[in-house]
């Protein structure tokens, strides 16, 4: 039984095809479901007031509709993304992408809120499948000298849908509902669909056929004996609680503090995604180049978590509005870099244990989203424990960023192929 790992049965098959080059097009293709992804997990900070009033619910309440859709893929991905790794990539995405949409139309016309919620958790589901999927997919058929230029281009594209999508979807539910956001938001999925199922062939990575599936499990459970693996997956809990968690209550924030209007806080939005985009593509090319210097990567996320703790400082408690708009931006801009930096490590370094290294770490992200909501969300809006624990969780993800430096460096990571050594044997 062979043991090369994914990449290196990718990389060959290029040698074959004697072509190293990265196909910028098809990741474009497979990322602009992340580009939907991000206008829809982003639009609906602003709508949310809009959603308590019309469902007759507090604002932390409907707040929840976040956190629905972040604790299923949290608590679905590590299994799914274990199982559906016996797939094609192209079948897990659209596989993924189908139930994402389903779930969106529900949302359109849930006549109550827990319909809504029902909703969101389907929705949750089909990011779960197809979520890891488009990670793996990407860093498998990127030359390896551009992978972290390839994977940042991803988060990227999730940036874009906040800049272009959050503002529209401001504009729609000021103008008419909120409910033909999530229209629109199934049908631009659809049409990304229909391209992927047209477009995304010929894929290089064989799905291996001769693994049962309860080993698989238990190679995926078998990841966190790696502490590299932990720590990464861990620090980026709550970097994603600092981050996304923190700007669920932004619109109310807005709202409340300065009084914008729906619209005005899609601009908002717009701006805090144009600082996730800078912030991912720039993270993806220190990636590369802190890789030709031999230099840990996980450097860079000690700065970028301090970055966020003070960004969110500003963010949440200053009462000039445009020192509090600098302080999202700049709280993002430091959140892309580190969660593309940390998956770059992931799907660099996991060999075939990649979707479900992947898998965990997607649900450690949502898992934080959730978790942050719940906690923030127990808190006075706009108070000062509300900022120490926003701020906090920057911290905390920049400290285990220092711990995984500190031991990657006393210890190389074991890659995805050596993890998997027992599964393959089966």
């Amino acid at each position: 039984m062979t043991t090369e790992s994914a990449p290196e049965k990718v990389e060959i098959a290029s040698k074959k095809e004697g072509s190293l080059r990265t196909p910028w097009g098809r990741h474009a293709l497979v990322s602009m479901l992340f580009f939907v992804l991000g206008a829809e997990m982003f639009v609906l900070s602003p709508l949310i007031p809009m959603m308590a009033s019309e469902f007759g619910v507090t604002t932390p309440v409907a707040a929840m509709s976040v956190a629905a859709f972040a604790l299923t893929y949290a608590t679905t991905s590590p299994l799914v993304g274990a199982f559906s790794d016996g797939l094609t990539r192209k079948a897990a995405i659209l596989g993924g992408a189908v139930v994402f949409v389903c779930g969106e139309v529900l949302c359109t016309a849930a006549p109550q809120f827990a319909l809504l919620i029902t909703g969101r958790v389907l929705a949750g589901a089909g990011g779960a499948m197809m979520g890891p999927a488009v990670w793996s997919y990407v860093t498998e058929t990127a030359a390896p000298a551009e992978r972290g230029r390839a994977v940042s281009r991803v988060a990227a594209f999730f940036a874009a849908g906040q800049i272009l999508g959050v503002p529209a979807g401001a504009i729609v539910a000021d103008t008419a509902s909120w409910r033909w956001v999530f229209a629109a938001v199934a049908f631009a999925a659809s049409v990304v669909i229909l391209l992927i199922s047209l477009k995304l062939n010929n894929e290089a990575r064989i799905p291996p056929r001769d693994r049962r599936k309860w080993r698989v499990i238990v190679g995926s459970l078998g990841l966190w004996r790696n502490s590299n693996f932990a720590l990464v997956v861990s620090a980026n809990f709550f970097a994603q609680a600092a981050r996304y968690a923190t700007y669920t209550f932004a619109g109310a924030l807005f709202l409340y503090r300065f009084g914008l209007s729906t619209t005005q806080l899609g601009l908002v939005g717009a701006a805090v995604g144009a600082g996730s985009m800078i912030g991912a593509l720039l993270g993806g090319y220190l990636v590369d180049r802190f890789h030709r210097s031999g230099r840990s990567q996980f450097g860079l996320n000690v700065g970028y978590g301090m970055m966020m703790a003070l960004g969110l400082f500003a963010a949440t408690s200053s009462e000039v509005v445009w020192v509090s708009v600098l302080g999202w931006v700049a709280t993002f801009a430091a959140g892309s870099s580190y969660v593309s930096t940390s998956q770059e490590y992931l799907t660099a370094t996991m060999g075939d244990l990649r979707a479900p290294a992947v898998s965990w770490n997607n649900s450690a992200l949502y898992a934080g989203t959730a978790s942050g909501t719940f906690l923030l969300g127990m808190t006075e809006l706009g108070s000062t424990s509300f900022t120490v624990l926003a701020v906090s969780f920057g911290v905390v993800a920049g400290l285990l960023s220092g711990l995984t430096m500190l031991g990657h460096r006393a210890a190389p990571p074991r890659t995805g192929t050596a993890l998997n050594s027992r599964i393959k044997s089966h």
